[in-house]
C-alpha cells in the first residue's frame, strides 16, 4: 500500500494502518493515490481488517472510489462562488461610489470603515484619512463627544434615537465649518459583528432657501409699514419743518435761534431716515442702461469731497471693467455706502482702493480699506437690517447696497483678513459684446 500512498502523505496514512492493525474499520477515508503512471488520483477509501481463525489480523479489504470528478465539479462551483461574490461586492462598491448622498459606514465601536466619494465632498476629508477613525471628527460640539455615549447605550439596551428615524443633524467639515444634513442611519450584521450605514444629504440649500422666504416675509412686512410711515410720519414732518423754520425766521437773532436750527437739524435726520427704510423696504426697479464703472465709481468717488469730515480721503481705481447693463443712479448709492464706511473705518484720512477687474460673464469691483477690519460676529450680521456698529447709523446702509445689488442679478459679500482691513466685492453681470453694441444702437 505504500507504494500508492504519495511520499508526503505517508506520515498521515500511518494512523489508518494503525486502526487496521488494531481490528478497527476506517469509513470514507479522503486521500490522493498514486496510479502506475505516476499521476495523482483523488479517491475516497472504506477499508475493513481481514482476521484468521484466532482473530489475529492478517490483512485488509480496501474499496476505493474514484472522487475526482466530484472534487473538480466542487473546486469549479467554490471558484465559481467567489467570482459572483467578487462581482457581487464590484456592483455594491459602484453603487455606493456613485451614490449623490454620503455613506458612511462605522462598527459598534464608531470607528469609519467605509466613505464614499460624496462623502468625501460633503466633509473635505479623503477615505484614506477618516477610515479607522471615531466617526465624531465629522461633528462639531456638543455631538462629538455625545456620540460614543449613545453608541453604546444603543448597543447596550437597544434603545434607538436615530438608527431607523433619521433626523436633522450638524456635520462639521476638514475646514471646522458646520452645515446641516440629513442622516438616516441603518444597521446590519456581517459575519456576527455590528455595522451602522449613515446617509448623509446635505441640507445647505434647503436651509438657503428657507432663510430666504422667511427674510423676503420679513421685507414684505417691513414695506407695508414704511409704506404707513411714509404717509403717517413723513409728510407730516415736512410740515413741522415749514413751521418751525418760519418760527425761527421771525425770532430773529434771539438766543432761541440756536435751538430752532437744532430742531431743523433733527427733523433733516429724521427725514433721511425715513428715506432710507423706504429705498431699503421698496427699492425701485433698476432702469437698466450701459454703465462704464471706470467713470461710475470716479464720479462717486468726488462725491466725498462734499463732507468735510472725510474730504481729506484719496481714492485710487486701477484696474478694467467691462461694461455693464445697470441703473447708475441705483448703483452710485451703494458705491457712495461702501466709500463713506471706508473712510469712516480709516478716520476720514488715508487711501481707499478701487480694485476692478472682468473674468467670464461678470465684472468685479472691490472697495478695500485699511482699517481695522471686523469681528466674525459683526460680519455674520452686518447684512441684517438695523444692526449697525456706529453711534448714530440707522442699520440700513449694507442691507440696502445688497438689496439694490440683487436687484441687477449681482452678489455683494465682506472679507476681513486676519491682519486687518475690510473688503466688499460686488459682482455684476457684464454685457457680451453683441449685447453691447444692441444697447449703444
Amino acid at each position: 500500500m505504500a507504494t500508492l500512498v504519495p511520499r508526503e502523505r505517508q506520515d498521515n496514512f500511518s494512523f489508518v494502518l494503525d486502526r487496521l492493525r488494531l481490528g478497527q474499520p476506517v469509513r470514507q477515508y479522503e486521500t490522493s493515490v498514486l496510479t502506475k503512471s505516476g499521476a495523482l488520483v483523488d479517491v475516497v477509501l472504506s477499508m475493513s481488517p481481514v482476521t484468521d481463525p484466532s482473530s489475529a489480523v492478517i490483512g485488509a479489504a480496501i474499496l476505493a472510489r474514484d472522487i475526482s470528478a466530484r472534487k473538480y465539479s466542487d473546486l469549479a462551483s467554490r471558484v465559481g462562488l467567489e467570482a459572483q461574490l467578487r462581482a457581487s461586492e464590484a456592483r455594491w462598491r459602484a453603487v455606493i461610489e456613485s451614490a449623490v448622498d454620503g455613506i458612511v459606514v462605522i462598527d459598534a465601536r464608531g470607528v469609519i470603515e467605509a466613505f464614499n466619494p460624496a462623502a468625501e465632498r460633503l466633509f473635505g476629508y479623503s477615505e484614506g484619512e477618516v477610515v479607522g477613525r471615531n466617526v465624531s471628527m465629522l461633528m462639531p460640539e456638543p455631538y462629538h463627544d455625545e456620540h460614543d455615549g449613545y453608541l453604546r447605550r444603543y448597543v447596550t439596551t437597544g434603545a434607538a434615537r436615530i438608527i431607523g428615524i433619521g433626523r436633522e443633524v450638524t456635520g462639521l467639515r476638514r475646514d471646522r465649518s458646520t452645515f446641516p444634513l440629513h442622516l438616516s442611519v441603518g444597521e446590519v450584521s456581517i459575519g456576527g459583528e455590528r455595522k451602522f450605514t449613515g446617509i448623509l444629504h446635505d441640507l445647505s440649500r434647503r436651509v438657503q432657501m428657507e432663510e430666504q422666504l422667511r427674510e423676503q416675509a420679513t421685507l414684505a412686512r417691513l414695506g407695508e409699514m414704511a409704506a404707513v410711515i411714509a404717509h403717517e410720519v413723513k409728510n407730516p414732518l415736512a410740515g413741522i419743518r415749514g413751521a418751525i423754520q418760519i418760527i425761527g425766521s421771525r425770532l430773529g437773532d434771539r438766543p432761541e435761534t440756536r435751538i430752532i436750527g437744532e430742531i431743523v437739524g433733527r427733523i433733516d435726520a429724521l427725514d433721511e431716515m425715513m428715506k432710507d427704510m423706504l429705498l431699503f423696504a421698496r427699492p425701485p426697479r433698476p432702469r437698466l442702461l450701459r454703465v462704464e464703472v471706470a467713470l461710475l465709481v470716479a464720479s462717486t468717488a468726488e462725491l466725498l469731497r462734499g463732507d468735510p469730515a472725510i474730504a481729506d480721503v484719496q481714492v485710487e481705481v486701477d484696474g478694467a471693467a467691462p461694461p455693464i447693463e445697470a441703473d447708475a443712479e441705483l448703483l452710485k448709492i451703494v458705491f457712495l455706502n461702501l466709500l463713506v464706511n471706508g473712510a469712516h473705518a480709516i478716520g476720514g484720512r488715508g487711501r481707499l482702493q478701487v480694485s476692478m477687474r472682468s473674468f467670464a460673464d461678470t465684472c468685479e469691483i472691490a472697495f478695500s480699506d485699511s482699517g481695522p477690519g471686523m469681528p466674525m460676529e459683526v460680519q455674520e450680521k452686518i447684512f441684517m437690517p438695523f444692526f449697525t456698529t456706529k453711534a448714530r447709523g440707522t442699520g440700513l446702509g449694507l442691507p440696502t447696497a445688497k438689496r439694490l445689488i440683487e436687484a441687477h442679478r449681482g452678489t455683494i459679500a465682506i472679507e476681513c483678513p486676519p491682519g486687518g482691513g475690510t473688503t466688499v466685492t460686488i459682482r455684476l453681470p457684464a454685457l457680451d459684446s453683441a449685447a453691447a453694441d444692441e444697447v449703444l444702437t
